[in-house]
């Protein structure tokens, strides 16, 4: 063989082995911390690992401390209470402020709305026992509530907090639009449409679906 097939040999072997790589090795994507995340959340996340942003501005996103539920009089928001010093402060920094009783609160929210949902007996208590760890810092428990809920939906995605936005060209930034559902057939226009497979656009938290579909919902969500 001589010099010039062997280097051609070697071309050839060196761009199979990066194509392999490249379909082996998994896409990481950038998520922005949200509590109780919506179910659109959860749209990009197939055969990707997840990057979870911590160094975010506090101002930067409309979900890191508020979610969005629906009970029998229509759509409504709840939101962690927050000590916040300035609007610079990252995200990372922002603390949760326990003077008010708002752990109670939304867990009867949660109940009143979903009480009846068929799957509701079963998650329940994993979201109580997130709750009410205390967490310090919001950021926090919101990894904690994104980790369990990637768990329930048979994600099996590796997720790691990461402070290097810039590092990553496949950055997330669809999730700050605000949500517009003003009533109960609002929604039930929007699930029908979403299990149809006529249109990803879930803008509830994805307890709505879990508590709806169970064991199923990761599956609507993965093949829409």
């Amino acid at each position: 063989m001589s010099t010039v097939e062997k280097i051609i040999k070697g071309i050839k072997i060196f761009f199979f082995v990066m194509l392999y790589l490249l379909v082996k090795i998994k896409i990481m994507i950038l998520l922005e911390p949200e509590y109780l995340p919506r179910v659109n959340y959860f749209k990009d996340l197939s055969n990707k690992n997840i990057g979870y942003e911590v160094n975010l501005k506090s101002d930067h996103s409309n979900f890191f401390d508020k979610a969005h539920l629906c009970n029998e009089n229509g759509f409504f928001s709840i939101r962690v209470p927050t000590i916040i010093k300035t609007n610079s402060e990252f995200q990372r920094d922002i603390k949760i402020d326990y003077k008010q009783n708002w752990i109670n609160s939304h867990t009867q929210s949660l109940q009143s709305s979903y009480g009846k949902f068929p799957y509701f007996i079963f998650y329940i208590d994993s979201i109580k026992n997130i709750l009410n760890r205390n967490h310090t810092y919001l950021v926090d428990l919101n990894y904690d509530l994104l980790s369990l809920f990637l768990d329930l939906l048979n994600f099996d995605q590796k997720l790691s907090k990461t402070p290097l936005a810039d590092s990553f060209s496949n950055k997330n930034t669809i999730f700050n639009a605000e949500t517009s559902l003003s009533s109960t057939n609002d929604v039930h226009i929007m699930r029908k449409d979403f299990f149809l497979g006529k249109n990803f656009d879930y803008k509830l938290s994805v307890l709505d679906l879990l508590f709806l579909k169970g064991p199923e919902s990761g599956f609507f969500i993965r093949n829409f």
